[in-house]
């Protein structure tokens, strides 16, 4: 049965809900600390280094053989000679650890708020999450596609009624200054983790109806991300007597209006939806690359292990996101960057970066700010 692909609209709520999860429930707690100038600074940054990346990324995939997941892109780019072997099982151990990482995040954060919100055990919240994000295995990529676009709808909805909640609650106030530079450092790594879409502009490329429009659309995801993590940032600071590390639990407590603990928990669980598919998928593409397994065995065996991680390693949030922004700068610089080299030399489709694809400046100036973003992993947010 031939898949269906995506519409526009889905490219682009797939390029945003893959990195939206984890990204607006954090970096409140984290922008908070470093103040508006500090807050521009650091966006700045990372917006300009995700769109291009996004777009690296996007050339990549467009100009391989066989697009279906990053490491038969890098087999064919990349690693060659004697230690092709050794080079795609490493890079299969650091693919496998960082995906597992993310789907990690995405069943704590939901856990964490199902438990606020009913005050049942977390034990049982996480499995109830992660059967219900497994439903979508038996739609296919159509039906993520689907699920992405109506779940960043609401989300856009939610993020507005909690924005004019918080400004006739106003319990803090937006500050102007710079805040501590390596505060400021270690927030422009989160930002470049929220924004990463690596799997889902790979599954764009792959499944977008009208190719052309690939470039509009992974560009739109990246700035409706940022829009909407900024405003729900502003909302959180503004209604937040105490901006806690998962942002919606203390501007419900602080707002005190039992409508808005609901609201809040329907924004987590949209956003852990959103990317916990996207992550999901890609993972179980690699399965499947790897074993020739169906796609639902190939689902079952990609993310039980994140939720046998996150039932019994606890540890929190704050902590998975920045070992997982170190974890994806290393595949970005050492091998990301190097493939996309050697697959424009002679392009079979037309590069969406231009008459910058391929420049060895560009290239550097990108690589030293992800290894930027993998040093400010180390640096702790408090």
């Amino acid at each position: 049965m031939k898949t269906r692909k995506l519409t526009f609209p889905e490219s682009l709520m797939l390029v945003a809900g893959a990195g939206i999860g984890t990204g607006i429930l954090t970096i409140p707690y984290a922008i908070d600390r470093i103040g508006i100038w500090g807050t521009v600074t650091a966006l700045a940054l990372a917006y300009a280094v995700s769109a291009f990346l996004y777009l690296i990324i996007a050339d990549l995939t467009r100009n391989s053989d066989k697009p279906e997941d990053l490491l038969a892109i890098l087999d064919q780019h990349l690693f060659s000679g004697k230690g092709k072997k050794l080079l795609h099982i490493s890079f299969l151990v650091l693919l496998v650890l960082l995906l597992l990482e993310n789907l990690v995040v995405y069943i704590l954060c939901a856990g964490s708020v199902l438990t606020d919100l009913t005050g049942l055990n977390q034990s049982f919240t996480m499995p109830l999450f992660y059967l219900l994000a497994s439903v979508v295995i038996f739609f296919g990529i159509k039906g993520m596609g689907v699920g992405e676009k109506l779940s960043m709808l609401l989300i856009g909805v939610t993020v507005l009624v909690l924005m004019a909640l918080s400004f006739t609650h106003v319990k803090g106030t937006l500050d102007l200054s710079f805040g501590p530079p390596s505060t400021v450092f270690a927030v422009y790594g989160l930002f470049m983790f929220a924004f990463s879409a690596i799997f889902s502009i790979i599954q764009v490329c792959n499944h977008i109806e009208k190719k052309e429009q690939t470039g509009k659309a992974i560009l739109g995801g990246l700035t409706l991300n940022a829009l909407i993590t900024m405003a729900f940032t502003v909302a959180v600071i503004l209604g937040s007597d105490t901006v806690t590390e998962i942002a919606t639990i203390g501007l419900s407590e602080s707002i005190g209006i039992p409508f808005v603990k609901v609201l809040c928990s329907v924004l987590v669980l949209l956003a852990m939806f959103t990317s916990f598919w996207s992550s999901g998928f890609a993972f179980s593409d690699v399965v499947a690359g790897q074993l020739r397994l169906s796609e639902k065995l190939s689902w079952l065996i990609a993310t039980v292990p994140a939720l046998l991680i996150a039932v019994f390693l606890p540890l929190g949030v704050l902590d998975y996101v920045q070992i997982g922004a170190g974890a994806l700068s290393i595949i970005l610089v050492m091998v990301v960057l190097p493939a996309y080299r050697n697959a424009v030399k002679e392009p079979r489709e037309r590069l969406l970066l231009g008459r910058c694809s391929g420049n060895r400046l560009m290239l550097v100036l990108v690589a030293v700010a992800i290894i930027l973003m993998a040093v400010s992993s180390f640096i702790p947010i408090a």
